[in-house]
């Protein structure tokens, strides 16, 4: 498959960025905010209208704690432990307690 560099690129970063967005189940709107950024220029991202800048992407890792690699490159190493680092990091004292004592028994059973 040949990509044209100049209009699939920005596709397929789009879904990556969608992708992240989802996989923190996040809105268009939240995601947004939590990257400052616009959510028309970020529904625009995820259809592949526009490219992001060095800038953006770097909000944009900033904020949801996520490699650059995967977004520019398609590299998903170490993506899922990203994401799930990020959730975690939304949760409060009394929530983590409860998420420990489960991964405690998951552990257990492996």
């Amino acid at each position: 498959m040949t990509i044209d560099i100049d209009k699939d690129y920005n596709l397929f970063v789009g879904l990556r960025i969608r992708e992240i967005r989802e996989s923190l189940h996040l809105s268009r709107e939240k995601f947004s905010e939590k990257c400052d950024i616009s959510p028309s220029f970020l529904s625009d991202v995820e259809r592949g209208k526009k490219s992001l800048t060095a800038k953006t992407i770097y909000k944009i890792c900033t904020a949801c704690n996520i490699s650059a690699d995967y977004i520019v490159l398609g590299h998903k190493e170490g993506f899922d432990k990203d994401v799930g680092i990020e959730l975690l990091n939304s949760f409060n004292d009394e929530e983590m307690e409860h998420i420990i004592n489960i991964l405690y028994e998951i552990r257990k059973l492996s």
